[in-house]
């Protein structure tokens, strides 16, 4: 990609995540940009903070993607396009390493996104379950730790593969764990008093989950992560896929009301955690959402679920006549729940899913009960406090090894996000020269304690709300752009709220002409894209920040294969290159 004409916005100082260590974390710089703000982020979580992997050799992974880029409006630079052409189910742990997390992560530096990125999250059709031994060649696995991981807990856990560290498998290795977790490893036995705090990769973790004020030299850094679905073996259908991500996001916000439901029996999938249900169900009450501690398999009959955990193997959902609302969490500490392989044995998580839950969760290798490879209770309570689906779940494992989160990351049903607004621009406007906007905090909306500017997806700049700051728009291309206001909650939550503006540059006189046809196709059709502009050296059409299509000269026409770009909705947005870049207004087409 040309820098000139995607996004001339770019880092001049930036930690890169290929060099990070255990305990050895990459530098925190301030980073030096084109806008007169210092660059600091908060957490709570949203699309700007997604980076999302997709299989170019998949259909069903480009589909789903194409999905939830839509739904959750994840900017055209977060996507990468992975050429996994491995298992869909298992695999090496190297080729995982170096075939999929290693493009990842050199997309986040060549991008300059490392700033940003809190969420590493995979569409379909990638393997879920991982053998971890080629990584470690040299290390003997012992039983209750053998090297089975998943890939959502892998991928958390990156320092250690990058840093080749086999302590990964160690059922303390969360330190964004909040209290006592050793007290917990083994058996679930006191969750009193839990904090809850929104995540950044950026935050250095200390054991008990305290930000280490020592940073960057002390604690441990970490990528959330959930794969978005599973269509291989035991897992779900696309249209169940698109079903439950689109309940997931409508919860967003609605503070649901119904019951989150713990539920202990005499299995030993029930006894390795029920001891805490009660204080943890205190909690959640303490905060105004309904929780309750029933005895049994499930709630039979309750049409009210907004959260279940389950302590068995074998459940039909369906029989139990129970209805789960959106934004849900439900999962069940059994042996087999992630492993979606056919023909399998009990109850897979992708039931849960199929029922329209937002997020489950299953281990892919006999995990022998032990607590820490499972959720703590206090996993709804930090849902039921506002945290984000994927932060709810990595502050309740203390072990993530082996387990396989699946779901939309980003549904927090009980946030309230702040609202902001920003004087100096209002969406559609065209704009020339140097423009002044200042972010604030939108009347009655709740105290915003830090605003951040977006420019075309990446992170530009930052400062507490009432600021202004001037954007010299000279040095951006000309034609389309982007800009994003988010504001952070203040408070430990760190909810985050924002507006989209798209604008229009216009420093000079170029102009930028696109035509597809048709809007829309088969699969097997073709998108016929023309272009022109006068004085260009090339012009290039992209789809989610990967090149699809390229020009030589002023003006020409080339065809896009339909299936190249995946079923659903996406956009196609042309960048001509030479003395004036301009970036033309995106194109939306529909592939069927």
């Amino acid at each position: 990609m040309k820098n000139a004409a995607r996004s001339n916005v770019v880092f001049l100082a930036e930690p890169s995540l290929l060099g990070i260590r255990r305990l050895a974390s990459f530098p925190i710089l301030a980073a030096t940009l084109l806008l007169s703000f210092t660059a600091i982020s908060h957490a709570g979580g949203g699309p700007e903070n997604v980076l999302l992997l997709v299989n170019a050799n998949s259909a069903s992974s480009k589909a789903i993607a194409n999905f939830y880029i839509e739904l959750r409006k994840i900017p055209p630079t977060n996507v990468v396009y992975i050429d996994w052409k491995g298992s869909l189910e298992g695999g090496s742990g190297a080729r995982f390493r170096d075939e999929i997390l290693q493009p990842a992560l050199k997309a986040l530096d060549d991008r300059h996104l490392t700033m940003q990125i809190d969420y590493l999250v995979y569409s379909t059709d990638f393997p879920w379950w991982l053998d971890i031994q080629s990584i470690y060649p040299d290390h003997k696995f012992t039983v209750p730790f053998d090297p089975h991981a998943s890939l959502t807990g892998t991928t958390y856990l990156l320092s250690y593969v990058i840093g080749k560290q086999p302590s990964m498998v160690m059922p303390d290795v969360n330190w964004y764990v909040p209290g006592l977790v050793g007290a917990n490893q083994g058996q679930c036995t006191q969750l009193e008093n839990v904090r809850s705090h929104g995540f950044r990769s950026r935050y250095s973790w200390e054991p008990g989950g305290e930000i280490s004020q020592d940073s960057p030299k002390g604690g441990q850094r970490y990528l959330l992560s959930t794969m978005l679905g599973v269509t291989q073996g035991r897992g779900n259908t696309e249209d169940e896929i698109r079903a439950y991500l689109r309940r997931s996001a409508a919860a967003d916000g609605t503070r649901p009301q119904g019951t989150i439901y713990f539920m202990w029996n005499k299995d030993v999938r029930s006894a390795t955690r029920d001891k805490c249900f009660a204080a943890v169900a205190k909690q959640i009450n303490a905060v105004g959402v309904t929780a309750k501690v029933r005895q049994g398999v499930l709630p039979d009959g309750a049409n009210d679920v907004t959260g279940l955990m389950v302590g068995a193997s074998d459940f039909d959902l369906k029989k139990a006549g129970m209805a789960i609302r959106p934004g849900a969490i439900c999962e069940h500490l059994t042996s087999a729940g992630g492993l979606l392989s056919k023909p399998g044995y009990q109850t897979p998580l992708s039931e849960f899913l199929r029922h329209g839950a937002a997020g489950a969760s299953g281990t892919i290798a006999e995990p022998r009960a032990i607590q820490a490879k499972f959720p703590l209770p206090s996993l709804q309570l930090h849902y039921a406090r506002g945290c984000s689906l994927a932060e709810a779940f990595y502050q309740s494992i203390a072990g993530p090894y082996q387990i396989l989160i699946v779901g939309d990351p980003l549904c927090q049903p009980w946030a309230v996000a702040p609202r902001v607004f920003v004087e100096g621009i209002i969406a559609g406007q065209t704009v020339k020269g140097t423009i002044s906007v200042k972010p604030a905090a939108a009347p009655g909306s709740r105290p915003v304690g830090f605003a951040e500017i977006f420019l075309d997806g990446r992170l530009v700049a930052g400062s507490p709300p009432g600021n202004s700051l001037e954007i010299d728009t000279t040095k951006l291309a000309d034609g389309y752009h982007e800009m994003r206001v988010v504001g952070t909650a203040a408070d430990a939550i760190e909810t985050r709220g924002r507006i989209i503006l798209p604008f229009n540059v216009r420093n000079s006189e170029a102009a930028l002409e696109c035509q597809v046809t048709p809007a829309r196709a088969n699969l097997s059709g073709k998108f016929r894209v023309a272009l022109r502009q006068p004085g260009a050296a090339a012009i290039a059409v992209w789809q989610n920040n990967r090149e699809v299509g390229r020009v030589t000269g002023e003006a020409g026409s080339l065809e896009i294969s339909a299936a190249a770009l995946g079923r659903g909705t996406t956009l196609l947005q042309a960048m001509s290159e030479g003395k004036v870049a301009v970036a033309a207004a995106p194109v939306r087409v529909q592939v069927d």
